[in-house]
């Protein structure tokens, strides 16, 4: 149930002070913070607010990942669409330099 206490569990999080401070996105609360301890947001409305703020930073972060994979996927998408659309430009010009009767432009086309 218990973890050995360490350094880097002990620091302070400002989470609550400043929120949007630089670096927050990333930081995850210490163990110790998720224990089940009866009535610790009953009457006191601090933790309360330090859970929710724990609890939108994470959703935020979740949300903004969940955006990345959609523009990846469109970006993804569009590059083929690109490749595709000059791959047909260069069809186009292989065409015409074959009907000018330009062998040399239509090899470098090819």
């Amino acid at each position: 149930k218990y973890l050995p206490l360490k350094k880097e569990d002990l620091k302070a999080s400002s989470a609550v002070a400043d929120p949007n401070a630089h670096g927050q996105r990333d930081t995850t609360l210490p163990w110790f913070w998720s224990l089940d301890v009866q009535g610790d947001t009953s009457g006191n409305d601090w933790m309360t607010e330090f859970y929710w703020v724990n609890w939108l930073q994470i959703k935020a972060l979740r949300d903004h990942w969940n955006e990345e994979v959609i523009l990846v996927k469109h970006e993804m998408q569009w590059s083929i669409n690109f490749f595709n659309h000059r791959a047909k430009q260069w069809l186009g010009h292989m065409d015409n330099a074959t009907s000018a009767g330009l062998t040399r432009h239509t090899c470098y086309a090819a």
